[in-house]
């Protein structure tokens, strides 16, 4: 009598990981997926007016959004040209190099230091 218990004992057991697996909340073949509708709050879509704003316009938003970019601390042109020639250097954006110092003064005139 003793190796039924032990063979329905492990029976419950594999059958228990079994149910904790299937319902671990991780997508299996049978996971359908459906597409879901998101409404983001309205943000502004370009930068305030000013020289270097279409630049700006043209090369940040791409990534950014203008909101992000203006909730950033006040920084330096130093700090702005940093910040500016990381995102080409660092994460790929494709800024021609002699647009760097424009954006950087730019960022400086709307939120500098």
């Amino acid at each position: 009598m003793r190796v039924p218990a032990i063979v329905l004992a492990l029976s419950a057991a594999m059958g228990g990981t079994a149910s904790i697996a299937a319902n671990s909340g991780q997508p299996t073949a049978n996971t359908v997926m459906r597409a879901v509708e998101v409404s983001l709050p309205a943000g502004a879509s370009t930068f305030p007016p000013g020289r270097g704003a279409d630049l700006a316009n043209q090369q940040c938003v791409m990534c950014h959004s203008v909101d992000m970019v203006m909730r950033q601390p006040p920084l330096s042109f130093d700090t702005w040209k940093a910040e500016v020639a990381k995102m080409r250097t660092v994460y790929g954006a494709p800024l021609p190099p002699e647009q760097i110092d424009d954006i950087a003064r730019y960022l400086t005139t709307i939120n500098g230091k």
